[in-house]
């Protein structure tokens, strides 16, 4: 069980209250008894009720204004109980009702009071003194005897000397219990100090230990995603290489297949170079003949003029046959006239004129048919004409295109040469190329066997991973063991060298959280200590729109939080009052009890990649680094700068400028760990206190 002085205050005070309590509802029943039988009369059994029910109303109001562990309430009990008890003695009869005070006053060592008691006995002895001289000079209670005053005076005396011995003895009794602490305080603190500090970097050991478990963990991870996609790529490539292998010996079939068109090809265009060349010459003779014939063409083409030449002197010829027929008819007809003249005399020239006109008859008509012929001959030679013309311009056309037929009979036969050399070359190459596709194919199954190998490597790998990957769950479940077995220890010790309150330095973080009250159950108010003290701190809470700390109100309780290492201190039921001239927002949170202590919980580490700024407070130096992971508690970054090779304790500031979370864009931190890696030290920080937005941001956007 924690001491608690304020727990105890206030359960002396209601067990004080209860037995004032039961006394005065005891005495009013018996009272009330009495006046049933007439031994009081009603004024006397109301000033009664009066006398013991009122200050009993007035201590419980003392308990709800002022706190049921108030010191005040002592005195509320002793004035209004020893009013009641005078009121009593002085009225009742009983030599007895003196013991009236004793149930209560034996209540009273509780409080452990020396002063307070010696100020009871006396008050209380005067209560008897003026009882006894009301009863001697004024009569009162006349059925008590003066040595029953002197018995109770001396009972009463004897009963608080006994009280106040007791009270001396136990506080003696706890000072020497105190002594004998503070003579081993020393000692013990100094032991629970190493023990604590021990634990404190067992904790962080085994915090950086986990964070590296979890960071391993997740390499392992991604190790054995990348060798499961490695086997899998593997696999294809092997597919894909026993495929090629394949398509290689189809691709060494089809080029000898190849090769052997290409010999066949070789020899075909030999025989066509053989078979242009005979043709080249036989288009020579062709073109020789084809010469022959335009110079017979020529000549007949020269005949045919002479003999049109000589046609048309034959015409010429004709036409003068003609004149001279038509001359000797009309010289016939001229004679035939001149013989019809001379009458008989000239008969016999007449009979000679018609043979003439007869000879010139026929002479006209073998003429006309020689003209005749002479047309149809000329027709015929213009025919002839046009004919050989037609010929001789066919024989020159053909002679061009046999000449160009020549030239591209020429041009073929180069090409062919040309081709044939450049087939001869392709077959030098493919050749080449079978040779290569064979050494191809031997590589390939080269390939295939190294394949196989690393297919078998790979599978080993991953077995191992895997393996590494259990073990590595095995030691973080371990890690989990020892840290919650250390984190036991630490709620009981606490961690380092903080103690309590009194060891709160500057510069923390407290959260203060409402109970209740106006603000809303869980309400945070955030802060930081600037300075301890012996029973509580002064902070400055961070303002925040909508939320109002109540200091006016007793009946608002609050809760205050301190992360000390990886601990969290809880105070319950502290005092907050505004710290006077320590300007506005400040305020003196006094605790009476002893802190909570209770290990920070391990949150998932999310893997971010973003660019920060490091600052390191205690220099002020600035550094760019690279973000590796995130949590509500911590985080880790990369930096390539020594400083960071001894900056394990360090506080820094980091910036995150495009983190998605703004809440998360700046963050303080305290290294833990910084670990070198070929010049990129890898470091592990602290917050100093668990960040709600990252912790459900890492539970929306991260699953491990």
């Amino acid at each position: 069980m924690e001491y608690n002085e304020q727990a105890f205050k206030e359960k002396a005070n209601l067990k004080a209250m209860k037995v004032w309590l039961a006394l005065i509802a005891i005495m009013t029943l018996s009272y009330g008894s009495d006046l049933s039988k007439g031994i009081y009369t009603a004024t006397q059994y109301v000033v009664f009720l009066v006398m013991a029910w009122v200050p009993f109303a007035i201590g419980l109001l003392t308990l709800k204004l002022k706190g049921r562990a108030t010191p005040c309430y002592k005195d509320v009990l002793a004035l209004g109980y020893g009013f009641f008890y005078a009121y009593v003695v002085c009225i009742t009869d009983s030599a007895t009702a003196y013991a009236y005070i004793l149930p209560l006053t034996s209540m009273l060592i509780l409080f452990k009071d020396r002063s307070y008691m010696i100020r009871c006995a006396v008050t209380n002895e005067i209560v008897i003194v003026l009882s006894a001289l009301l009863h001697v000079f004024l009569g009162l209670n006349p059925n008590v005897k003066m040595t029953d005053y002197y018995l109770q005076f001396s009972t009463l005396l004897l009963c608080y000397i006994c009280y106040i011995l007791s009270v001396d003895h136990l506080n003696e009794s706890d000072g020497a219990l105190v002594a004998s602490i503070r003579d081993n305080l020393s000692r013990v603190v100094t032991t629970v100090g190493q023990v604590k500090g021990a634990s404190n970097s067992i904790v962080d050991g085994v915090t950086v230990v986990r964070e590296l478990a979890d960071e391993n963990r997740q390499g392992a991870d991604s190790v054995v995603s990348s060798m499961e996609e490695l086997t899998r790529n593997n696999d294809v490539l092997h597919n894909k290489t026993m495929s090629s292998m394949d398509r290689s010996t189809d691709i060494s079939t089809q080029v000898q297949n190849v090769a052997g068109l290409i010999d066949e090809m070789v020899t075909l265009i030999q025989e066509s170079v053989e078979h242009a060349d005979v043709s080249a010459e036989e288009l020579a003779d062709v073109m020789n003949t084809t010469d022959t014939m335009a110079a017979l063409s020529g000549e007949v083409e020269q005949v045919l003029e002479n003999f049109k030449q000589k046609f048309e002197m034959v015409k010429e010829e004709t036409g003068t046959i003609e004149g001279i027929t038509f001359q000797t008819n009309l010289l016939a007809l001229n004679a035939s006239i001149e013989a019809a003249r001379a009458g008989e005399a000239g008969k016999g020239f007449a009979v000679v004129a018609g043979q003439i006109q007869d000879l010139s008859m026929g002479t006209k008509t073998s003429s006309g048919r020689i003209r005749d012929a002479l047309d149809h001959l000329e027709e015929t030679s213009e025919k002839m004409t046009e004919s050989i013309t037609k010929t001789l311009e066919m024989i020159r056309m053909t002679r061009e295109k046999l000449t160009q037929v020549q030239e591209s009979v020429t041009s073929i036969t180069d090409d062919s040469k040309k081709l044939g050399q450049n087939i001869g070359v392709i077959d030098g190459a493919m050749k080449e190329v079978e040779a290569s596709n064979s050494d191809m194919v031997e590589n390939m199954k080269q390939i295939c066997d190294t394949m196989e190998v690393m297919t078998e490597c790979i599978n080993q790998s991953d077995e191992a991973s895997r393996t590494m990957l259990s073990k590595y769950e095995e030691s973080s479940v371990n890690v989990d063991k020892i840290e919650s077995v250390v984190g036991k220890l630490m709620e009981e010790l606490g961690s380092g060298g903080f103690m309590g309150i009194g060891d709160a330095q500057p510069g923390m973080h407290v959260v203060l959280v409402a109970k209740n009250g106006a603000q809303a159950a869980g309400t945070e108010f955030h802060g930081e200590v600037f300075e301890s003290q012996s029973d509580g701190v002064l902070v400055k809470i961070k303002p925040e729109a909508g939320k109002t700390i109540e200091i006016k109100k007793k009946d608002i309780t609050y809760e205050l939080q301190i992360c000390v290492n990886n601990a969290l201190y809880t105070w319950e039921d502290v005092s907050v009052s505004a710290a006077s001239n320590a300007g506005a927002d400040s305020y003196r949170i006094a605790v009476a009890t002893n802190p909570k202590v209770i290990n920070r919980r391990k949150y998932p580490r999310m893997p971010v990649a973003n660019a920060c700024t490091v600052t390191l407070k205690k220099s002020g130096k600035a550094y760019n680094g690279r973000m590796i992971n995130i949590s509500a508690g911590g985080f880790a970054f990369s930096a390539h700068q020594e400083d960071f090779a001894n900056a394990i304790g360090q506080d820094i500031l980091l910036e995150i400028p495009d983190f998605p979370l703004e809440e998360a864009r700046t963050l303080d931190g305290h290294i833990i760990r910084s670990t070198d890696n070929d010049g990129e030290f890898i470091v592990g920080c602290r917050m100093p206190e668990d960040s709600e937005e990252i912790q459900a941001y890492v539970n929306k956007n991260y699953r491990e």
